[in-house]
């Protein structure tokens, strides 16, 4: 399988492996796994700045090219330490049609099928948000009569 590698050093330096350990992790999974390690993106700490979101961008750069087949992180605290945010990015990245791998052994069932009751509501909010929209994406196939409008003539004068 061609896979990417996504490594988010933590906001604190005394938090979290550092980038270059999280990268030996993937190295390594992919290696014992026998998958092709395409790319690497970072998102590392620069003093005196936030810690943004540009190697994540790459990574969703390198995704649209269709080479990866999946996204692997050392631990899916580099997506997030937040388990919100986590459910989120994993969301957004299965929906562009790609597999999230982790080489920690702790995550394997928070990537299955069985995660906690918190990350399935989250899991079900995100789905139940993705059809909505879906939904109102969808071109109206009307007919006379379908729709009904009335403009408060007071009101109405403002809406021109």
């Amino acid at each position: 399988m061609r896979i990417v590698g996504y490594v988010r050093e933590a906001s604190d330096p005394e938090e979290g492996p550092t980038a270059f350990a999280q990268h030996e992790e993937i190295r390594r999974y992919a290696t014992r796994h026998g998958h092709a390690l395409i790319a690497v993106c970072q998102d590392a700490r620069t003093p005196g700045h936030p810690l943004g979101r540009t190697g994540y961008r790459s990574l969703l750069g390198v995704l649209a090219t269709g080479e990866a087949e999946a996204v692997i992180v050392a631990a899916l605290e580099a997506l997030s330490g937040d388990m919100i945010v986590q459910e989120i990015l994993l969301w957004d990245l299965r929906a562009r049609g790609v597999s999230v791998l982790s080489a920690s052994a702790d995550d394997q069932a928070v990537l299955g099928a069985g995660p906690d009751p918190t990350r399935m509501l989250i899991r079900d909010v995100l789905s139940r948000v993705s059809e909505h929209a879906e939904e109102l994406r969808r071109p109206v196939a009307s007919t006379p009569g379908d729709v009904v409008v009335h403009i408060d003539e007071a009101r109405g004068a403002n809406l021109a």
